[in-house]
């Protein structure tokens, strides 16, 4: 065998070890599935403390004791001079006792309430097609279901939190003012574990303003818009 064809022979077998090398398959850490556990547990946390899931938090540094809509976001719209914030609080059937659930809100609304001593309080009762059964309701004499579910809210506040029953006005709405499937769909709703329609019929509306304090006297086109149908569906009673 001559010296040319030794050579020939030694490059071959030397091209054969390094395809070898270069296909040598990488095996995956068996950490990835600890790393996705990781992600799934984020997904569920709530690193701000406002209520509302990271994986939801359009405002996901919100401040300490600021009152939040259901995308985590301050619930002060009009700027660092005015206040404007709504909350609604859903009851059981035929229930007019808010769940605790709602305490830390209530904290946080009054907070912003007492910040605001020049800001208007309304709180608006509702009741379910459902509880206004003429049967039912001649049994257990919740015919004032909705106005009881309004003073429940402004007794919390007077009661609890030193709200000035001057500042506050509870209005009748009866079901006039209806909601559709897709409203409401907030994380304290979620937690008491209500669906349907009927379910986000029974609620309590509180809205506290610095620039609207009659109802009947709504000048801009945006405060019609926000209260505009509460002023034509509800009675005020107290």
């Amino acid at each position: 065998m001559t010296i040319k064809t030794h050579r020939t022979l030694l490059l071959l077998a030397a091209s054969i070890i390094l395809a070898g090398c270069q296909t040598t398959e990488t095996v995956p850490p068996k950490t990835i599935p600890q790393y996705e556990n990781i992600r799934t547990m984020q997904a569920d946390s709530d690193l701000d403390g406002d209520g509302v899931l990271d994986d939801i938090d359009e405002c996901p540094e919100t401040p300490p004791n600021v009152v939040v809509d259901a995308k985590g976001c301050k619930i002060i719209i009009e700027g660092g001079d005015a206040l404007e914030m709504e909350f609604r609080g859903f009851f059981l059937p035929m229930s007019s006792q808010l769940p605790d659930i709602y305490n830390a809100d209530f904290i946080k609304m009054a907070e912003k309430i007492n910040e605001y001593p020049e800001a208007s309080v309304f709180i608006f009762g509702h009741v379910a097609t459902n509880e206004m059964d003429e049967d039912t309701v001649v049994t257990l004499g919740f015919d004032s279901l909705s106005r009881n579910r309004a003073l429940s809210i402004k007794n919390t506040l007077v009661l609890q939190h030193d709200i000035d029953p001057k500042r506050i006005r509870t209005y009748d709405c009866s079901n006039k003012i209806l909601v559709k499937e897709t409203d409401y769909i907030t994380p304290s709703f979620k937690a008491l574990n209500l669906n349907g329609l009927e379910a986000k019929q029974r609620r309590a509306t509180l809205m506290a303003s610095s620039l609207v304090n009659d109802l009947m006297n709504l000048k801009y086109k945006s405060n019609i818009q926000r209260y505009g149908g509460y002023a034509k569906h509800c009675k005020p009673f107290e």
